[in-house]
């Protein structure tokens, strides 16, 4: 029950602008009234007072398990905003080196997701899904 993870409610216009630049300029993340930026925290799993800074290719299993338990509260928190009407968006199209600066996150955090939130223009048809033989 470590719950290795913190999440930041982002509302400014100009922090949500940086946000979706270093995403890959995906503007229309700018459109949710707020954003969910999701970090994991080794620091839960890791006890030793020891200098970490973690990225894309670290190599630490504890990395693994914290982004595992990460995603698992994401996910609730999606199928949680969809039950009150809100639409979701899991975006992880950024490098830490570029999206942690913005929000001051610390090297030993990970940023596993940003959600943007808000209320959806249309609801999209569902994607195509293979039989359950395939």
């Amino acid at each position: 029950n470590k719950q290795p993870w913190h999440f930041i409610i982002v509302k400014s216009e100009s922090t949500k602008e940086k946000i979706s630049k270093v995403s890959h300029d995906q503007k229309w993340m700018n459109t949710a009234p707020i954003h969910i930026v999701c970090v994991a925290d080794i620091r839960e799993r890791i006890e030793e007072d020891i200098e970490i800074s973690l990225n894309e290719s670290s190599p630490q299993p504890e990395l693994k398990i914290v982004i595992r338990d990460v995603s698992i509260a994401i996910e609730h928190m999606e199928l949680e905003a969809e039950r009150l009407g809100l639409g979701t968006c899991w975006v992880a199209w950024y490098t830490q080196d570029e999206i942690r600066p913005i929000l001051n996150i610390p090297e030993d955090k990970y940023v596993v997701a940003v959600i943007p939130v808000g209320y959806a223009d249309e609801i999209p048809k569902p994607r195509p899904r293979k039989n359950i033989e395939e």
